[in-house]
């Protein structure tokens, strides 16, 4: 279930430099990658987590003409971008996803990438927890 829940999470890579403020559209292609990551539940508070201890990738390409986002990994599945939308100079993602059919593990995530410099900010939440990733987005 870890691995889906970062998996579905279009978020961050490493910022090379700020970039213009048209960077982050919606319209190009980008690659985002998560540096710190939370694991929240009700029990433990926040604590800090990697994607490796989550099963999952700490970084994403999202290809906004195909509204679908990718891990980088070589046996990655492609996942769906439901919303896409700009505000106040933000770059807003969200979308829900199921896991297996025979699990309650669906999840409901979002991420804001920043105009101009493509920082990230994302969120996964399912039932009893939550994943909070920290990280920044660049033009591919």
């Amino acid at each position: 279930m870890r691995s889906l829940i970062l998996a579905v999470v279009a978020a961050a890579a490493v910022a090379a430099a700020p970039a213009a403020g048209e960077q982050f559209d919606g319209k190009r292609t980008l690659l985002c990658s998560a540096f710190r990551m939370f694991e929240c539940d009700l029990a433990n508070g926040c604590v800090p987590v990697t994607a490796e201890e989550l099963g999952s990738e700490s970084s994403w390409t999202l290809d906004f003409k195909k509204k679908e986002f990718t891990g980088t990994s070589e046996n990655a599945l492609p996942n769906a971008m439901e919303q896409v939308k700009l505000l106040d100079g933000k770059l807003f993602l969200s979308g829900i996803q199921d896991g297996l059919p025979i699990k309650r593990d669906g999840v409901a995530w979002s991420v804001a990438i920043n105009n101009p410099d493509g920082v990230m900010t994302m969120a996964v939440v399912g039932e009893g927890f939550g994943i909070v990733g920290l990280g920044s987005c660049v033009p591919r």
